[in-house]
């Protein structure tokens, strides 16, 4: 599943209610996520496996925060991985990440047009 389907409300819960506000933390996600993504490539693409930890961290932590768990755990992995020193098949894993990204993107932003 791409997107916990509780974590819409919950948000919505955190801020009274103030949906422009949780549309203004899901396109700020948006746009932190793919700047993590392109800093996750350069990364890989340089094979610079201390240069995955920060983006991987960061991802991990906002993902939870919109309710993308598949994702979080990916970059929870990654980082974990890379703290340690090695990642094996960093490009495969990078490019999942990228890829399940844009699941939820395209699910985060159908929830917006939803509501």
């Amino acid at each position: 599943m791409t997107l916990d389907p509780d974590a819409i409300d919950r948000l919505l819960e955190i801020t009274g209610g103030d949906r422009s506000f949780v549309d203004e933390l899901i396109d700020t996600f948006l746009e932190d996520a793919e700047r993590q993504i392109a800093a996750l490539q350069a990364a890989s693409e340089n094979v610079d496996i201390a240069g995955v930890v920060r983006p991987a961290h960061s991802l991990k932590s906002n993902s939870v925060n919109v309710g993308a768990t598949v994702l979080a755990e990916q970059c929870r992995s990654l980082e974990a991985d890379a703290r340690a020193g090695e990642v094996p098949d960093l490009g495969t894993r990078v490019a999942a990440v990228a890829a399940e990204f844009a699941a939820v993107r395209g699910s985060l932003l159908a929830e917006r047009v939803a509501r």
